[in-house]
């Protein structure tokens, strides 16, 4: 008889541990979680020399901060709804896979437009676009809907 791929439980009444395109899209969906969360952190704390550059650049106090306000509530956003997907996912919620999924062709969506439209590729939006390509890839994968589906 060959080896069955399935997990098996540790012990009577033992959930099946997780597969390994599970525990990657856990990673994943955790890792674009904090990137994101980072990067509206960092625009944050640094919020007045950014106003002070777009200033100079020709653009009034309010419409700087404006700006800034519109350009990290997307990555605020997204950022939440990583770390509420791993959580769902962890937890066996399939709701999770889906806002994971969702969050992750968004996202996907939002960098290529951007690397588009912009004209170039930066290491991040790369980095962003990989990431998010990776994560939407597990949580389509079939054991990770099995698991999910017989938890």
């Amino acid at each position: 008889m060959p080896a069955s791929s399935a997990p098996r439980p540790v012990g009577p009444g033992a959930l099946p541990q997780s597969p390994p395109s599970v525990r990657v899209a856990i990673a994943l969906l955790s890792t674009l979680a904090v990137l994101l969360l980072l990067y509206v952190t960092v625009t944050w704390l640094g919020r007045d020399g950014l106003i002070e550059a777009l200033t100079d650049s020709g653009l009034t106090r309010d419409e700087a901060e404006r700006f800034l306000v519109i350009n990290t509530s997307a990555p605020l956003v997204m950022g939440l709804l990583f770390g509420v997907s791993a959580w769902g996912v962890a937890k066996r919620h399939s709701w999770g896979r889906w806002v994971g999924v969702v969050a992750a062709v968004v996202l996907a969506g939002l960098v290529s437009t951007t690397m588009l439209t912009a004209g170039g590729i930066t290491v991040v939006s790369l980095l962003l676009f990989v990431l998010a390509v990776a994560t939407a890839a597990s949580l389509l994968s079939r054991t990770t809907r099995e698991w999910l589906a017989a938890g």
